[in-house]
Parts: C-alpha cells; structure tokens; sequence
C-alpha cells in the first residue's frame, strides 16, 4: 500500500511540474515580450512585460536633493534623500500632481505605477516628513502629529514653513520639480 501512495505522490508531482513547463527549449525566450495584433484591426499592442526593478536616471543628482512644490503662488520647498524612492520619483520630475487633504494632517498623491521600495520602513513620523506609503503607491507630505503605520519609507523633508500646507485648499495640484 505504501509503495502504490509514493507511485501516486511521484506521478501527481511530474503531472504538475509538466504543466508548469512551457515546452520550449529556447531558455532565453521570454513569452512574456512578444508583441499582440488585436484580430482584424492590424494595430499591434505592447504584451505585458515581467516586473523590473527601476534603475534611476543618469541625470537623477546623487545625494539629498532640494525640489519645490508650487501651487498657484504657494511654494513648498523640501529636501529628498537619496533612497531608491526617491531617486524613482526625482526620474520623473518636474510632473504636476494632484493632492488630496487627507483628515486634516497630511496631503496624498497616488501615483500611476510603484517607485523602487528598499526601505527600510520606519514609524517615526514627524510633521514635514515627505513618505512613500507602498500598498497605494502614494506619496505624503505630513504637516501635522499623527502616527504611523509600518509601511512607510522617509523620503525626505519640508524645508519650508508648513503653515502653507494648512492654508491650501483640500484638492491642489503641485508642480513638484528639482530646485534651482
């Protein structure tokens, strides 16, 4: 009986490590890059691509970097430090992003794709902290005492007075870009 339940054990582990294969001998082959053509209309899409990690631009300063934050005639400037987040974020700049006042002590901006996280996170908040909240791809600007939770990365800091941020209205969009 033994030996018929180790037979029965081998045979189901081959069945599903066959299914797993791709058949395909070529190992550099990624199924993931080709390329579709949408039937009948002859326009080709992009397929979708496996996850990779963002590499920071070459134009991305290293070390703590100033940028602002310019909504209307307010300006917020702040430092960001040189964590992959925020290299990530510094390769997109200068973007204008819309903000959300969040309870009273904060202002959010969801971003469309994730940066590079690699922490390492902390729960320290301060006000004028700038953080990356990972499980919604946003961004905070803390201007009040709060606490925190323990999937935030420090990306930096406001350097200005954050009584600006208390003054704005609820929605803004910032023009956030690497100081001059």
């Amino acid at each position: 009986m033994r030996r018929i339940t180790a037979v029965l054990a081998a045979t189901a582990v081959v069945a599903v490590l066959s299914a797993c294969s791709t058949g395909s001998t070529d190992e550099g082959a990624d199924v993931l890059s080709t390329p579709t053509t949408a039937a009948g209309s002859g326009a080709t899409t992009p397929a979708a691509t496996a996850p990779t990690e963002a590499a920071p631009a070459a134009d991305v300063p290293a070390g703590p970097t100033a940028i602002t934050l310019t909504a209307g005639d307010e300006v917020v400037t702040a430092v960001l430090n040189d964590s992959r987040v925020s290299q990530d974020l510094l390769a997109m700049l200068p973007a204008q992003l819309p903000w959300f006042r969040n309870l009273g002590i904060e202002y959010i901006t969801e971003l469309d794709a994730p940066l590079t996280e690699t922490g390492p996170f902390y729960t320290d908040v301060q006000p004028g902290d700038i953080v990356y909240y990972n499980p919604a791809d946003s961004l905070t600007i803390i201007y009040e005492e709060t606490s925190s939770v323990p999937t935030l990365t420090l990306m930096g800091e406001v350097t200005s007075d954050l009584s600006v941020l208390r003054s704005l209205p609820d929605d803004v969009v910032f023009t956030v870009e690497v100081a001059e």
